[in-house]
């Protein structure tokens, strides 16, 4: 009885989970870049307009499928670049990057537009005319 005993014990295995079966469910999650911003003549040459501001402000703020998204509104500003004659303020712009609004008056912030490219449901739902291009800011 003891020698039966023994080795049933001694015969059991513990169940070892192999590495090769291992899949990543959230590779791309982890390894996505961050988007990579566009020195300010990059931005101008894909930008329809660009605009010098210091009137803008943060309508909305969003997360859509884990992204923030931005809704701002441009009371006024001077074109410096424009694809069309005009542009008539206000105007509605969506951004999935911050585009860091400053308080004071004097310093006035460079947008570069292009006709929105995503969030289709949203620009409609919005009234969004335009969305910015991720352009580097120099101080």
């Amino acid at each position: 009885m003891i020698i039966l005993l023994s080795f049933t014990i001694s015969c059991k295995k513990k169940y070892e989970r192999p590495d090769h079966f291992s899949i990543d469910l959230f590779e791309n999650q982890r390894n996505e870049q961050p988007k990579k911003a566009l020195t300010p003549q990059e931005a101008s040459d894909k930008s329809l307009f660009v605009i010098k501001t210091n009137t803008i402000e943060l309508i909305n703020n969003l997360k859509i499928q884990d992204k923030n998204v931005n809704v701002y509104k441009i009371n006024s500003g001077t074109i410096v670049k424009s694809a069309k004659d005009s542009i008539r303020f206000p105007i509605k712009i969506i951004s999935n990057y911050d585009l860091k609004i400053n308080d004071s008056d004097k310093d006035s912030t460079a947008v570069y537009l292009i006709n929105p490219q995503s969030y289709k449901l949203l620009v409609k739902d919005m009234g969004v005319d335009y969305q910015a291009l991720p352009a580097q800011i120099f101080q």
